[in-house]
């Protein structure tokens, strides 16, 4: 049943979604919006002290600052939370017979890790069905999966990786008994190993760092995007696929659902069609445009490599011979995939002649943070900011992590201490740690992280 609020203040309830959460709801989805605003206002009536109609729910909302947890539930309801495991079996199939062959083969020869983005991971089958097909075909596991989405309420469900049969609609009998655990009649939990594959975290796509400080370090070999362009106007789907394609490593796929497809425009990436599936390629520089997907580089820029920062002196010592574990080692550790080892280093170095750095405590945080080790990686990053409380990216990532919990108010304190640190600085500066972000920049980030908390 279709609601019936005032043209005037869905009006003023569309444009305060698309601020607070990015979501685009022009005139003509109105109607879909004010059917929407139904469960909106039945969730809201149950845990706030408001009248059930969508009328006064829409008032409310209104009224005062929006908490993250009331963003959390209108992100719930005004996207599509139904998925299950290996839809669209042609693109599965595609990418066993024709993208993961070569890539694997290529992550082998330089013994770099596959690296693949779920952006918008919903409750986490997307990427849980990515990381059984990995296990299928690359038994040796030198794989990095990210999975992030706007909705934490979403990635808390995808961390629990709990599923009914709902989820396993298309899904063959032998995965789910190969795959999953049997908790009950109903629920089927799936495996340790396979949840250690996916690391979770909260991104909003509007959100112009690309993949975010808390989430990778490295450019993604693919990108999955499916249904969730639909959500956002022309400019900031422009704007989000120019983004992936920076996310994107030479030769990177970009993978939308068919019916986004025929908005995609971007001169890098390179259309190249499959049986029922169309991909795009990255361009890579200096070759023709061949059906392979190769073709000439639009930008030769990459994202800042960030969760595992540069040292803090502009103008470090020479590096000697010493059996001590030095910085550039460890991160070339990191950057091979090889997280165990570097985890390793950077306990030795912390436990050592490092103990007083705090930019070690901070590295030593974000590898934790790869690994799927929340708790530790606050543990380090509350060291980091022991030994010095201006550390401006362990304020962000804290706050980063506090909202992924859900634990607003922490989260807006970490994220003022920085906003403040950013302030003092000039807005041409760039950050430590960040190898390339300016003050300007990251606290226009921080800001609006607050503004979504509010």
């Amino acid at each position: 049943m279709v609601s019936d609020i005032p043209d005037q203040l869905i009006s003023r309830l569309s444009d305060f979604i698309n601020l607070k959460i990015g979501l685009y709801f022009p005139e003509n989805r109105w109607k879909e919006l004010k059917r929407s605003m139904n469960a909106v206002a039945r969730d809201f009536a149950g845990k706030y002290d408001i009248a059930d109609d969508p009328v006064s729910c829409a008032e409310w909302l209104l009224s005062s600052p929006a908490t993250q947890e009331q963003l959390d539930i209108l992100a719930k309801h005004l996207t599509i939370g139904e998925t299950y495991f290996f839809r669209d079996k042609n693109l599965f199939q595609t990418l066993r017979q024709n993208i993961l062959p070569e890539l694997i083969a290529g992550c082998r020869e330089t013994g770099k890790p596959l690296r693949i983005w779920s952006a918008g991971c919903c409750t986490g089958e997307e990427p849980y069905s990515i990381a059984i097909l990995a296990d299928q075909m690359m038994p040796e596991r030198n794989i990095t999966i990210l999975a992030t989405d706007l909705n934490t309420l979403f990635l808390r469900k995808a961390e629990q990786g709990i599923y009914t049969r709902w989820s396993f609609r298309d899904t063959p009998e032998w995965i789910i008994q190969k795959y999953f655990i049997r908790t009950d009649e109903k629920y089927f939990e799936i495996s340790p190993y396979l949840k250690k594959m996916v690391r979770f975290s909260q991104l909003n796509l509007v959100d112009d760092i690309y993949p975010s400080v808390i989430n990778s370090t490295h450019t993604m070999d693919i990108i999955f995007c499916r249904n969730v362009l639909m959500y956002f106007e022309s400019d900031q789907r422009a704007e989000i696929i120019g983004r992936f394609f920076r996310s994107l490593s030479e030769k990177g796929w970009l993978i939308f659902s068919p019916s986004e497809t025929p908005g995609v425009r971007h001169p890098g990436l390179h259309t190249v069609q499959f049986p029922n599936v169309t991909l795009y390629r990255k361009e890579v520089r200096g070759m023709g445009s061949e059906v392979s997907g190769q073709g000439t580089e639009e930008s030769s820029h990459h994202l800042p490599r960030i969760s595992h920062p540069a040292p803090l002196t502009p103008n470090p010592e020479p590096r000697i011979p010493n059996p001590e574990p030095v910085y550039e080692t460890i991160l070339a550790m990191a950057d091979m995939g090889k997280s165990d080892e570097a985890e390793r280093l950077c306990r030795t170095a912390v436990q050592g002649e490092k103990k007083l750095d705090p930019g070690y405590h901070y590295l030593l945080a974000t590898i934790y943070q790869e690994q799927g080790r929340p708790k530790d990686s606050l543990k380090s990053l509350r060291h980091a900011l022991y030994l010095d409380p201006d550390f401006v990216l362990a304020h962000f990532l804290l706050g980063n992590l506090m909202m992924l919990e859900g634990r607003s108010d922490e989260s807006e304190k970490h994220l003022r201490n920085a906003a403040s640190l950013l302030l003092a600085m000039k807005p041409e500066a760039v950050v430590a740690y960040s190898e390339g972000i300016t003050a300007g920049r990251l606290l226009e980030i921080v800001q609006s992280m607050i503004q979504r908390i509010l």
